[in-house]
């Protein structure tokens, strides 16, 4: 009796189990289907309201229609990317249009909600939003969020501020970009493209100035993105004032041979004997495209350096120079003393030589 007893509750305790498993299995089957279910309504009626809203912003460009659609709460948040993605896609006059429909569709009060919203994708969107709105009302809202502890969070904010008040933000700006160490330079340098090629310059330059060596060099090499010279006052001042890090020096002269300004060349040619081997490359490989004939020996000069890199940065930087020929670095290379210099000259002169053959016209072949 005791057998049969334990094998009766073996017999239960089983079909409980079974009878478990096939409930997690038909409640996870189910979790399955309203997932998916939830997510096709999602999807309908995103698509729904990119039909309604699209044309419409298409037309926006040109003229606001007199009557707009009703846009229910639970389509703000599809409509707002809409609108986003027309409003980066046009400049002009056309953006005011656009800004005209959302404060008639109430995107603005939407958008100030979501900016306390718990999801961070939700707040990057109000804040992208507000500040192509220019809505001046967040400006206290932005500024805390500088200094976030998500980079992204941050970069958003601080180009909402760019764009609500450019000349208010720089200030503010300046001493966040120059300890940001997780902000890349080239978002920084994208981040001012909205205000101003000089403005970026201007306000990066003096941000590295006040930045770590580490930090501020990083800043110096992308300041040629922005295709201004407004930056190198600011950094010559630096040169000139202080005694800046080897990182430092090396970037300043690397963005001196990218402007190719001439009133840098002294600083250039000052620094073609420093003790530090790069900085010496940076010089030599700056001077190449900003030096004029009566600099040719002191590149040679470098020919002899006992780093490669600064050997090889000056072979390249002699055969940069406008009036260098093939024929002329021929010439060169024939008198030179040492074994490394003419190493480091011939594949240039390869070059050189492939360039011309390319250039010159190919004979029509005979009949």
């Amino acid at each position: 009796m005791p057998v049969l007893h334990d094998s009766n509750v073996t017999l239960r305790l089983g079909s409980l189990a079974i009878l478990c498993i096939y409930s997690a299995v038909i409640l996870l089957l189910s979790g399955i289907l309203l997932l998916r279910l939830i997510r096709l309504v999602k999807e309908r009626r995103r698509r729904n309201v990119t039909a309604i809203w699209r044309p419409l912003l298409a037309q926006c460009v040109v003229e606001v229609p007199e009557t707009l659609p009703q846009l229910k709460p639970r389509d703000h948040l599809v409509f707002l990317y809409l609108w986003n993605h027309c409003y980066e896609s046009i400049r002009g006059d056309a953006r005011t249009q656009l800004n005209e429909l959302a404060r008639r569709t109430k995107s603005d009060q939407f958008a100030k909600q979501l900016l306390h919203a718990r999801r961070l994708r939700r707040r990057l969107l109000a804040i992208v939003t507000l500040g192509h709105l220019q809505e001046r009302s967040i400006w206290n809202e932005l500024v805390p969020m500088l200094r976030a502890d998500n980079a992204f969070l941050s970069l958003v904010a601080a180009k909402a501020l760019l764009t609500i008040d450019a000349q208010a933000a720089v200030p503010l700006l300046i001493p966040v970009i120059s300890r940001r160490t997780d902000w890349s330079p080239l978002k920084v340098v994208a981040m001012f493209a909205a205000v101003g090629a000089d403005i970026a310059a201007d306000t990066i330059a003096k941000a590295a100035c006040q930045a770590s060596p580490e930090i501020g060099s990083r800043l110096i090499r992308h300041l040629a993105a922005t295709q201004s010279q407004q930056g190198l006052p600011p950094l010559r001042a630096l040169l000139r004032e202080d005694s800046p890090s080897d990182d430092i020096l090396a970037a300043c002269l690397f963005l001196f041979g990218e402007c190719s300004d001439p009133r840098d060349a002294a600083t250039v040619r000052a620094h073609l004997s420093h003790p530090t081997w790069y900085v010496r490359l940076q010089a030599a490989s700056a001077l190449g495209k900003m030096g004029i004939e009566e600099d040719e020996p002191l590149l040679i000069t470098l020919l002899d350096d006992e780093h490669w890199w600064v050997r090889h940065r000056a072979a390249e930087a002699l055969s940069n120079l406008p009036w260098m020929t093939a024929e002329r670095m021929t010439r060169l290379c024939g008198s030179l003393a040492t074994i490394e210099s003419h190493e480091h000259m011939l594949p240039f002169i390869a070059q050189s030589n492939v360039r011309k053959a390319g250039s010159q016209p190919t004979a029509s072949p005979r009949l």
